[in-house]
């Protein structure tokens, strides 16, 4: 998929009908609550102090974070962060940015929500 597609998909999956920074947070609350529920393996894509490049981890159920505190907050300086997602890695569990991580679920719903995320957070 080009860059021109994830913008698409994005504006009609995620932020369709959105007309300001509020709607927008809130939509990617959404979405993403529906999408990262459950467990599901993932690689470690960025050099990250706690855990090797190439490691396979297994992000925890994170459901109950977003119903606590929130996915996705809009900040100000007009750039979206998400919180840390929590990972186990030989039997330690750390939190992990979900920008460090590339799904290794076979569910397309999880695929695809990490993949928006990280073309969201970088390209949009």
């Amino acid at each position: 998929m080009d860059k021109d597609d994830y913008r698409s998909q994005i504006e009609d999956k995620v932020i369709v009908d959105c007309y300001d920074d509020e709607e927008i947070s809130n939509a990617w609350d959404c979405y993403m609550t529906e999408r990262l529920c459950g467990s599901f393996p993932a690689k470690i894509v960025c050099k990250n102090p706690k855990i090797p490049v190439d490691e396979v981890v297994t992000v925890k159920d994170n459901l109950h974070q977003f119903d606590e505190i929130g996915t996705i907050f809009w900040k100000k300086s007009d750039a979206y962060t998400i919180d840390y997602l929590e990972v186990q890695w030989n039997n330690e569990e750390f939190d992990i940015d979900i920008n460090d991580l590339e799904a290794l679920d076979k569910n397309n719903d999880t695929l695809e929500a990490i993949k928006y995320w990280n073309y969201w957070i970088t390209e949009f």
